[in-house]
């Protein structure tokens, strides 16, 4: 194949030049070119932007996608119940480095792989971009969410495991790049460099598989931080509520709602990456966000805790002065004490405060709050004794085991007579721990045969190991192969046992053309159990739910021809009715600022203006299949087209600008694609820091993207580049290769795949030493500050700046070398 066609570097003119072009752009040819500078850098400047937020759209069309790839679930056999249950398909953090990665990375990856069509040469913007993403969000991001965290709060990487491996090959992959680009073969990669790179991507996920479960050495998990989830026990609800107790409650008797608000700020249940990426973007372009809109509870509750560690600070300080005074004194050392029901006794402190020089003696006595003597503890009454050598005295209360689920108590304990100080009586509540039992499904799969009619069949739940107290569950259906609507009508509803109640049953009703298809599954599942009961991890759904597999069997009469029928078709119907209304909701959200006419009355003019100005690329992107379709599949394969079309257009758009101004396609590579094309993980990434208990999804991501760009995003289309050159192209001395790279021609003729190291290496130098250095100062901030995240307000600030300036040292110097 012969090898004309191309530029030759310092001869073929730039896009923005007469003669130069790009892939699409300009859309006026000649005449765009002529107008002048000033207003097509505006005009290129307006529409490199808009279309950031076009692929920010997209991208999110994508990432919904992968959510429903992700979160499919099948029947497996699991050898340690010996039994089957229900799982997701995918590993979290297969899902995380492969899918989601690819989905939060998209336009930077895609920008590699369409740049070197059609000459099979390395783009001008793509390999830059990559480096120019990963310094940006390494560093910007990880400023962002450092100090986003509210002040005195930290966040932490908790999968340390999965986070080691991501950090360790965030560097390794950019001096990977180093190596093939500088090191074996100047300029040039071969063949095996470009399989040997694409194939770090699935060494690298495999690697991070196995750290997940803990099959690596320092991988092993520890206990999983308790989060408030709808599912949660009632054991791990007192847990809870006994920790928010002893740390916020020394000096105030805690109301039920102000327990509850600080639970929800103590205890934060996390989101998806997913999750947090979709509501940055549909907050940026006015679409209906899914986090925040208003202060939440969480917010609720950092403030109240706030206040109450203010009022401790001010009664510490109190004592403290007490303590320095002459005469003696005695009083409790704290108002309020919490313990669980089975504890079995607790002490409670008396201390005298100031000089004792002969002995003090005072009295003491319990008294019955809502918690009643010999029923929840043991009365007591006498005298403390104190004197130089003993200043502090315990009074132990048995506490008692009360049958049946009860609600929180207290009971009080008063010092009588004496030198008393204000603290003369404390209260001690009572966290009830009764087992009020498990829910489970008599069956957990569960078969029916379709009729030629509606069928109401009955579904039975069953509560074991306790049945003490009111408790409910809620249950639901959820669509296997059979769909709601066509194959049975969707249930939902609220199951409630009485006290003493081992029961319940409701029903659902399955549909009548069921009979007319092959066998066919749903499931329904119990959840948000409440009153304290729970789930029995043996059975499926585990300790989170329970899961009961409904299959509804064909006719046995007409199985056999309609099985062929759809073989022959391999279409669920049911998907494309309810794809079909899919389609209409998304057309309508995407008409509205905030997804509908009602959310768009309380839009701010902000909200507004954006959802205007992205309303184009709303209605466009609103005519990707929906997930329903091919479970989902169809719409990754739509968004990732489209995603490929735009991103064309921003490389163009930015060669454009960057030809314009002036500005090198390597520093216009690094710095506005880059950040571009970052930004809306730049949003996601700080409410997660902000809404997350961990820092997983905030930093722990950003480190597993960057290797992912490298491996996949550049790995990808340089090995299909490098394949082309080797066994596909035939140069001979004269064309236009030879003379585009004279210097490789004479030891390749043949021609062979150049990736010029020049500036590109230099960038990745300095960013492996910027990204060390922020790595390392966050392995610091751990050690010092408990956490990645947060901290003191001077340190939040202090490490912000630096990373910032870290970010610009790369810039800079990358600019300066590169001319």
């Amino acid at each position: 194949m012969p090898c004309d066609g191309l530029e030759v570097p310092g001869v073929a003119p730039r896009v923005c030049e007469p003669g130069g072009g790009g892939l699409i752009l300009p859309l006026l040819g000649e005449t765009e070119l002529k107008w002048e500078k000033p207003l097509r850098a505006g005009l290129y400047l307006a529409g490199l932007l808009w279309c950031f937020m076009g692929v920010a759209i997209i991208a999110d069309v994508f990432m919904a996608a992968i959510e429903k790839i992700t979160s499919k679930k099948v029947l497996a056999f699991d050898k340690a119940l010996g039994k089957r249950r229900t799982v997701t398909v995918w590993n979290p953090t297969v899902a995380n480095l492969t899918l989601m990665a690819l989905g939060s990375s998209a336009p930077e990856i895609l920008l590699n792989i369409v740049g070197i069509f059609p000459t099979f040469q390395s783009g001008a913007l793509g390999p830059g971009t990559i480096v120019g993403s990963a310094a940006f969000n390494l560093l910007c991001i990880s400023a962002v969410c450092v100090v986003a965290v509210p002040n005195g709060e930290v966040r932490k990487i908790n999968d340390l495991g999965v986070y080691s491996i991501t950090a360790t090959f965030s560097i390794f992959a950019y001096l990977w790049l180093l190596v093939i680009l500088v090191g074996t073969t100047p300029d040039v990669v071969e063949t095996w460099e470009g399989v040997v790179t694409f194939l770090f991507f699935w060494v690298f996920v495999l690697v991070a598989f196995f750290a997940d479960k803990g099959w690596l050495p320092g991988t092993a998990k520890g206990v999983s931080p308790l989060t408030v989830q709808p599912e949660s026990s009632h054991e791990e609800i007192a847990e809870m509520e006994l920790q928010v107790r002893q740390k916020y409650g020394q000096q105030r008797n805690l109301k039920p709602e102000q327990v509850s608000l600080l639970i929800a700020y103590a205890f934060p249940a996390p989101h998806s990456r997913a999750t947090h990426r979709v509501n940055a973007t549909r907050s940026l372009v006015g679409g209906r966000i899914l986090l925040g809109g208003g202060p939440t509870r969480h917010d609720q509750g950092r403030q109240l805790a706030r206040e109450l560690e203010e009022e401790m600070r001010e009664q510490t300080s109190k004592l403290n002065a007490i303590a320095t005074g002459d005469a003696p004194m005695v009083q409790f050392q704290a108002l309020n004490y919490s313990v669980l029901e089975s504890v079995g006794q607790i002490k409670v402190k008396v201390k005298c405060y100031g000089n004792i020089h002969k002995p003090v003696e005072v009295k003491y006595a319990t008294r019955d709050g809502s918690a009643k003597a010999e029923d929840d503890y043991e009365p007591t009454a006498g005298t403390l004794r104190f004197d130089s050598q003993h200043t502090v005295q315990d009074i132990t209360v048995k506490i008692k085991e009360s049958p049946g689920t009860e609600d929180t108590e207290e009971f009080y304990v008063d010092l009588l007579n004496g030198p008393l100080g204000k603290m003369r009586t404390v209260t001690i509540v009572i966290i009830d721990e009764d087992q009020p039992g498990k829910f489970k499904f008599e069956k957990e799969v569960q078969e029916f045969e379709g009729k030629d009619h509606d069928e109401e069949v009955q579904i039975k739940v069953f509560r074991e190991g306790g049945s003490s107290g009111q408790v409910s569950c809620k249950y639901t259906t959820e669509d296997g192969s059979a769909k709601e609507g066509a194959d049975y009508e969707p249930a939902s509803g609220t199951l409630v046992f009485e006290n003493g109640q081992q029961s319940a049953q409701f029903s659902i009703t399955i549909k009548a053309n069921s009979r007319f298809e092959g066998t066919e599954m749903f499931r329904v599942m119990l959840t948000d159990a409440e009153g304290g009961a729970g789930f029995d991890n043996t059975t499926d759904g585990g300790s989170d739910s329970c899961i009961l597999t409904v299959v509804i069997l064909a006719d046995e009469s007409r199985k056999a021809g309609i099985e062929k029928l759809a073989g022959l078709m391999r279409v669920n119907m049911d998907n494309v009715s309810m794809g079909n209304a899919s389609y209409k909701e998304q057309l309508h959200s995407a008409l509205f600022a905030g997804g509908s006419w009602a959310d768009q009355r309380e839009a701010s003019w902000f909200e507004m203006a954006a959802h205007i100005i992205a309303l184009p690329w709303k209605l466009l992107f609103a005519l990707v299949p929906p997930t329903e379709y091919a479970g989902g599949w169809l719409c990754f394969s739509c968004a990732l087209l489209m995603i490929g079309v735009v991103t064309v257009i921003i490389g163009d758009m930015a060669e454009l600008l960057g030809c314009v101004l002036k500005i090198s396609d390597e520093t216009t590579a690094i710095s506005l694609v880059a950040m571009g094309t970052s930004l809306p993980d730049t949003f996601a990434s700080k409410t997660a820091a902000q809404m997350d208990p961990t820092a997983d999804n905030s930093i722990g991501n950003i480190t597993g993207s960057n290797s992912v760009n490298v491996f996949l995003g550049l790995g990808l289309p340089w090995m299909i580049a490098a394949i082309f050159w080797q066994f596909a192209a035939t140069c001979e001395p004269g064309d236009s290769w030879s003379l585009a790279y004279p210097e490789q021609a004479l030891e390749y003729p043949e021609g062979i795949f150049v990736v010029k190291a020049g500036s590109l290496a230099l960038s990745v130098m300095v960013f492996c030493f910027c990204g060390g250095v922020c790595i390392a100062t966050l392995a610091l901030r751990r050690k010092l500050f408990g956490g990645e995240l947060g901290g003191p307000r001077l340190s939040k600030i202090g490490t912000a700046i630096f990373f910032v300036l870290l970010w610009a040292t790369y810039i800079v110097i990358s600019i300066i070398l590169e001319d």
